[in-house]
């Protein structure tokens, strides 16, 4: 999936098919190679990749103040230029597990920061 700079104050950010959709995971930013953004996704009960991304289009035609979304499309609007695209990649995370009479899950959070540490040099966001 890109995201694609398609006029000043436009980005173009396609919808998810209900095919791809993923629970819970991290996701990249990636400008010309270089990593500029990490987050996640998954945490609250209706949040998956769709939903955060359905969040950034929302974002991408209007960018004005709002919600979480603003301050990235703000900030790719800023760096990119008109035709420039940013590839996305999800990466997806393992379901909770069931063991011992305990439930076991990824922490999103500490692995959204492992992350972030591996392209620390090169982020736009943080």
């Amino acid at each position: 999936m890109v995201i694609t700079k398609i006029k000043e104050g436009y980005l173009d950010v396609p919808l998810i098919s209900k095919e791809n959709i993923i629970k819970r995971g991290l996701y990249t930013l990636t400008y010309k190679g270089k990593v500029v953004k990490v987050g996640c996704y998954g945490e609250g009960v209706n949040s998956n990749s769709k939903s955060r991304f359905a969040a950034y289009r929302n974002k991408g035609k209007d960018i004005t103040p709002g919600n979480g979304s603003y301050k990235t499309m703000k900030v790719l609007n800023k760096n990119l230029e008109v035709g420039d695209i940013v590839e996305v990649s999800f990466i997806e995370l393992p379901k909770d597990r069931y063991i011992d009479g305990y439930w076991w899950k990824v922490d999103l959070y500490i692995e959204e920061q492992n992350l972030k540490n591996q392209h620390n040099n090169t982020l736009w966001l943080s």
